[in-house]
């Protein structure tokens, strides 16, 4: 490769740091069922810490759940949590609209993560595969000018 290998591929001015599983749990209730279970009731939410402006960073948060322990015809339960840290350079991007980006944004860059997780659990329980659907997730939109 070149030594103008970012001519075309500029860097944003915010990175992903770092991605943290802080829960990875399974729990079989029924294993027949759960073999051939069809998974589309799911839940997934996310969330973020304020930015931090000395150390330039902000945390984003997915949480997934599948199954309640209440369902009795619930095959399994999952629980997936996983956060990642953004570092913002302030040069290439205005902090006033980091919490915003965060919450729009950043989900769809930990998605793939989470959907890495879940498959890779069901997989080591001999289930099959669990593949989570594409989502859409919320986005920014301009308003227009009359």
């Amino acid at each position: 490769m070149s030594d103008d290998k970012n001519k075309y591929f500029k860097l944003h001015g915010i990175q992903l740091k770092s991605v943290n599983v802080t829960e990875l749990f399974i729990k079989v209730k029924h294993i027949n069922e759960a073999q051939t279970e069809n998974k589309t009731e799911f839940t997934i939410q996310s969330g973020c810490s304020e930015y931090d402006e000395e150390k330039k960073v902000i945390h984003v948060g997915l949480q997934f759940r599948y199954g309640t322990e209440e369902k009795s015809d619930t095959p399994f339960l999952m629980r997936i949590e996983l956060s990642g840290e953004f570092e913002i350079d302030e040069d290439q991007f205005d902090k006033k609209y980091v919490n915003d980006w965060a919450m729009k944004n950043a989900p769809a860059i930990l998605f793939p993560f989470l959907r890495e997780q879940a498959y890779a659990l069901s997989i080591r329980c001999g289930f099959p595969p669990f593949i989570l659907p594409l989502i859409q997730l919320p986005s920014i939109q301009k308003a227009s000018s009359s």
